[in-house]
């Protein structure tokens, strides 16, 4: 491919991936359920001092909303915040995909990644999957410079990579655990010695592990363990949801293409070994954990991207040599997988592409916006709220009793009505929006209205001609809206 056509192309691509992260990003077309409403109230809580697992319950690892409290708990800034992390990471799996696989393996990675329906509807959302999947593609990229060069600095710095993007999520920690495994397949084969594979592995784990320390050691060991695995501990396993791994190769098919020829990309080199092992170790975690949902499965796209990529690129070429010499492409180890690879390529930018964009397109303003200026007029920014969408809370810039931040049916402890009313009374909450979960506690409304709440009918414009893609947003009603009376 002539160099001009490469950097039209490669912006094309990178043009793609940031209209369609970071356009309207206030608006989000497509959610995951209440997880963003309740990942941003932990951030709005964090920031006003709240410490987490210890006076905050929180059932993931802390660095996000650390880091995310900086920023003060705004949705926009946030989201943009995931926005940049994925943008990069589409930049950086295109980087390696270039180094491993060719201009055509480049161009192809970054259109995969760029239009990845499920990639940037979490890309656009204050999601720990989108910036966890981030971090561990710069993991990878960052610990394939050190098998072409055998640095050992940046060695510490994949492993630290991968220290944060199990600090932001612990399903980010499969960097590491497919970084070692892979290690240990090399020393066992007699690829790598295995003084040198020792060394390896005690460097890359003892730096990812650094992060894990230094947040144990300001928010307690014993603490954040036991919010952050043992409170995940508790969930059912459903088969069913495992139907997650269908859809999304579904959205992108041409991410099997590394499955169906991964015995081909295993023997071309130790960079496809790496990611075919972070792959399968991804993959076989989908399969074991109890609960898999479609915003989990983005954690394996950078690095089938980046190997489907190579099968793409190496189709093209084949493709090129069947046009010059009918012998040349026979004798090519590829053959005429072109013919799979290209309509598989074409298939997934037209499915995930044109569902993005389609979601972009007629997205309207968010009725948890209206709901949240509405929450916002009736309440101080001192006081407490309680919403059955944790995002109205969020867009009004209200904090929440802490036990009751978390208002997702999946948790633990579980929520009852004991603890939705002792709350009430012991932070003397300002307004209490009733929607979603909240609807299922029949005796809520009637304790509300015996301790001096009064029932509030907002006069409200809720849009309509809501995108087809917002799964969530419709299901919002019915809702109630509870106000403490002033003589309270």
């Amino acid at each position: 491919m002539r160099r001009h056509w490469v950097i039209i192309a490669t912006l094309c691509v990178l043009i793609a991936a940031v209209i369609l992260r970071f356009a309207n990003i206030g608006w989000s077309y497509s959610n995951n359920g209440i997880d963003e409403g309740v990942m941003i109230e932990r951030v709005l809580m964090v920031d006003h001092g709240f410490v987490l697992y210890s006076e905050l319950p929180c059932d993931q690892a802390p660095l996000a909303f650390i880091v995310g409290a900086l920023f003060g708990g705004d949705v926009v800034s946030l989201r943009a915040l995931s926005a940049m992390l994925s943008f990069a990471a589409v930049a950086c799996c295109m980087f390696v995909s270039r180094r491993v696989g060719g201009d055509h393996a480049m161009i192809a990675t970054g259109a995969l990644l760029a239009v990845d329906f499920a990639f940037v509807r979490e890309s656009r959302l204050f999601s720990l999957d989108a910036m966890s999947a981030s971090f561990l593609a710069f993991s990878l990229a960052v610990f394939i410079l050190h098998l072409e060069r055998r640095n050992m600095a940046v060695l510490a710095l994949a492993g630290v990579l991968a220290g944060i993007a199990c600090s932001i999520k612990l399903i980010g920690g499969l960097a590491l655990l497919a970084i070692i495994i892979f290690i240990l397949i090399e020393a066992l084969k007699g690829r790598m010695p295995r003084k040198t594979a020792l060394m390896d592995i005690t460097l890359v784990a003892s730096l990812a592990a650094l992060p894990l320390i230094i947040l144990m050691a300001a928010l307690g060991a014993s603490d954040m363990i036991q919010g952050m695995v043992f409170d995940q501990g508790h969930r059912e396993f459903d088969a069913f949801l495992k139907l997650s791994l269908l859809a999304y190769f579904g959205l992108n098919l041409a991410l099997v293409l590394p499955l169906a020829y991964a015995n081909r990309l295993w023997r071309r080199g130790p960079r496809e070994r790496l990611l075919l092992t972070a792959t399968f170790v991804i993959l076989a975690f989908m399969i074991v954990q109890p609960l898999v949902f479609l915003h989990h499965v983005v954690i394996v796209g950078p690095a089938l991207a980046i190997l489907a990529g190579v099968v793409i690129g190496k189709s093209i070429e084949a493709k090129k040599a069947s046009e010059e010499s009918i012998s040349k492409v026979s004798e090519s180890k590829w053959g005429y997988a072109w013919r799979v690879a290209i309509p598989a390529f074409v298939i997934s930018i037209v499915i995930s592409g044109g569902l993005s964009t389609y979601g972009l397109a007629t997205q309207s303003e968010p009725s948890q916006i209206i709901w949240g200026d509405v929450v916002a007029e009736l309440s101080s920014e001192t006081e407490y709220v309680i919403c059955g969408d944790p995002m109205i809370a969020a867009y009004a810039g209200r904090m929440t009793p802490p036990d009751v931040v978390n208002v997702a049916e999946r948790q633990y402890p579980e929520l009852t009505l004991e603890r939705l009313c002792q709350a009430v009374t012991e932070y003397d909450v300002a307004v209490v929006v009733i929607c979603y979960r909240l609807n299922d506690f029949e005796g809520f409304p009637s304790f509300l209205e015996s301790h001096n709440y009064t029932l509030t009918l907002p006069e409200l414009v809720i849009p309509e001609g809501r995108a087809v893609l917002d799964l969530y947003q419709d299901g919002i009603d019915p809702v109630t809206l509870y106000v403490r009376n002033a003589d309270a």
